[in-house]
């Protein structure tokens, strides 16, 4: 846990795209006092949904903290805003930041603080354009509420959590020129002998094996949009290349996998083929540059289980 101290408050550590969104009319509804205030978190096609109770701490997940309304992007910071809800009004509260939040297209001062209402927007820009914002929808009616879910339900796989195939690619699509993925590369990872898994311990295992790979992408790739499940037991993502090789995340996200797997009790081995996203011939073809890491996949799976390749000409 961590302190924000202009509160005097303990906050529980539980332990980027362009938003294109049709919104209904801006008609406001009614709260019902028997539903819980709800704020719903768009990044990108990626909408989260978290309930708000007592004080929550808004802000950017790091390797030590995940605080209680987390939004991934860069562009947020770790400490960001706080919610309070108290049973009766809903109110957030601005942190000192560097991008700082936005309320009906003005700056709220750090320390300003401001009473919700059913419907309100929150913006966190995306670096100086302001062109890829955090959207942060509240809602305290179930009208609301439900129609923010369905938006949530279409661009989501069900199964897993993670963004689906068109959400990946609108994804890429509107971040690709961005200074951070300048030099990527793109990867599908394929679960070894899946089919046995079913055979054996029965389909439940076999989605439940989809859930462990699914966490342990969101939680290396670190940012959702990142990755996405590509269909049945494949996965695609990008990775920008670091000081580290990419070779060695690869292995180590391989690692994470059976590690976690072999704890609950499904143990799994993974396939990996990548490509560098510069060798296509068009970066916003993302079906044609995974058809490329494809071919490696198809080489590493011809070689063992738990390989992984690189794609070459």
């Amino acid at each position: 846990m961590y302190l924000l101290d202009h509160f005097n408050i303990q906050t529980i550590i539980m332990g980027d795209s362009k938003t294109e969104i049709i919104l209904e009319n801006k008609k406001t509804y009614e709260s019902n006092g028997s539903v819980r205030p709800t704020i719903f978190v768009c990044e990108g096609h990626h909408i989260a949904e978290y309930r708000l109770q007592g004080l929550q701490n808004l802000g950017r997940p790091s390797d030590k903290t995940m605080p209680e309304v987390p939004a991934y992007s860069k562009f947020v910071s770790r400490n960001h805003g706080i919610f309070e809800t108290d049973g009766t009004q809903t109110t957030f509260t601005a942190i000192n930041t560097t991008n700082g939040i936005m309320f009906k297209g003005k700056f709220l001062d750090p320390w300003e603080r401001l009473v919700l209402k059913d419907g309100y927007e929150l913006t966190i820009p995306s670096g100086d354009d302001a062109v890829n914002p955090v959207l942060l929808i509240y809602a305290s009616s179930e009208e609301r509420i439900q129609f923010w879910r369905r938006l949530q339900e279409a661009s989501w796989d069900k199964l897993t959590g993670l963004c689906d195939r068109d959400s990946f690619i609108n994804w890429w699509k509107q971040n690709h020129d961005k200074k951070d993925y300048e030099d990527v590369i793109l990867f599908i990872l394929d679960v070894d002998s899946f089919k046995e898994i079913n055979d054996k311990k029965g389909h439940n295992a076999g989605d439940e094996a989809l859930k462990i790979i699914a966490d342990t992408l969101r939680h290396l790739v670190r940012y959702d949009n990142q990755v996405c499940r590509w269909g049945g037991d494949e996965f695609v993502g990008i990775i920008p290349w670091g000081t580290q090789n990419e070779s060695v995340r690869l292995e180590e996200l391989s690692a994470k996998i059976s590690e976690v797997s072999s704890e609950a009790g499904i143990p799994l081995s993974v396939s990996i083929g990548y490509v560098d996203v510069r060798m296509a011939d068009n970066i916003l073809d993302i079906p044609a540059i995974v058809e490329l890491a494809d071919k490696a996949l198809y080489q590493a799976k011809t070689s063992g289980r738990g390989v992984i390749n690189e794609y070459r000409r």
